[in-house]
């Protein structure tokens, strides 16, 4: 596991799950993307180019969408740490977080539509982090669950 811009690790901290959001939370982006591109075939001139474009700036969406955030449970702490880019420069990285010990509760919501499935991954103490769109939210809770005991 590498580490990630904005992570700063602690005095004998591990990282125990490092993940993403699950491409099929971003299906929306990608599905208009691939219409639009579908559709410039049947067009011409300045229309094939602006509705092309539009299917790719749909797209490069999604894909933004999924690079920026990651999600980190540590031995500490459990982490959001989004990035935000210009271009292809990294400006600046928020970091949200809550100590392991102060975790109040944490629970899942299930999102998406049918055969399209993610969960959101909702972490509380006196504000709260979500994790969204995550494939499977069982191996973080079971590591959540741990540092409880």
């Amino acid at each position: 596991m590498g580490t990630l811009y904005g992570l700063n690790l602690e005095e004998g901290e591990k990282i125990l799950w490092m993940g993403k959001r699950s491409i099929r939370s971003l299906w929306l982006p990608f599905v208009a993307g691939i219409i639009f591109i579908l559709m410039a075939t049947f067009m011409t001139g300045i229309s094939l180019l602006l509705t092309s474009l539009l299917g790719v700036l749909f797209i490069l969406y999604g894909i933004s969408r999924w690079l920026r955030v990651d999600y980190v449970i540590t031995s500490e702490r459990a982490l959001k740490i989004t990035r935000h880019y210009a271009f292809i420069y990294l400006l600046k990285y928020d970091v949200e977080e809550i100590r392991r010990e102060r975790i109040r509760s944490f629970y899942s919501l299930e999102k998406g539509i049918p055969g399209i499935k993610y969960w959101n991954l909702i972490i509380e103490n006196g504000g709260k982090i979500v994790f969204t769109g995550l494939g499977d939210t069982e191996e973080v809770k079971k590591i959540l669950s741990k540092g409880e005991d």
